[in-house]
């Protein structure tokens, strides 16, 4: 969705919101919904948890939409509940993590006794060698990269949803193609 659709969403149905009609913020939530989980998955690298924690950050957005006193800040503060949610998840798993659980699921994976073919392993040892080079790249390249390839916006769309200039968008894709190329190369 452009942005100008969606601020126009949100300033016609944002009043309505803020009164605490739900459906009027479910339309909210719809037309935002693509941009929030992209912007949690540059971050939490994971799309389940990446859709949890959009859903997480609408709903405290709705239990605090009546203190925002500017509808034209919506999107901002919305990303941001989203960027900080999906931090605080990670910094809970950091403290979660034991070292076996890493090791169980790649053994559990080799232990499988039904393979795919060689073609299917082939394909998942790209994505996998993509997905890893993707991992790597600067939090803020990787959420500028995945909204605009995941969502297919375009710079400018992925610089107004994310409070850019445009210019910076381009760049940091620019930077992020050609560390994904090098890398992958």
């Amino acid at each position: 969705m452009s942005t100008q659709i969606l601020e126009s969403l949100i300033d016609a149905h944002y009043p309505a919101a803020a009164r605490g009609d739900r459906a009027a913020y479910g339309r909210i939530v719809a037309g935002c919904q693509s941009t929030v989980t992209s912007i949690a998955l540059a971050i939490v690298r994971d799309v389940p948890t990446s859709e949890d924690i959009a859903q997480e950050a609408f709903l405290s957005a709705w239990q605090n939409l009546r203190k925002l006193h500017n509808p034209a800040s919506f999107l901002p503060w919305l990303r941001q509940i989203t960027r900080n949610l999906a931090r605080d998840h990670l910094r809970s798993q950091a403290h979660r993590r034991a070292p076996s659980g890493d090791m169980e699921a790649v053994l559990a994976a080799v232990a499988d006794p039904h393979p795919g073919p060689p073609d299917h392993l082939a394909h998942a040892q790209e994505e996998a060698a993509a997905a890893d080079v993707i991992d790597r790249l600067p939090e803020e390249s990787r959420e500028v990269l995945l909204l605009y390839y995941r969502e297919g916006q375009s710079s400018r769309q992925v610089a107004s949803l994310l409070g850019l200039q445009d210019a910076a968008v381009r760049k940091r894709l620019s930077r992020a193609r050609q560390l994904v190329r090098d890398e992958l190369l």
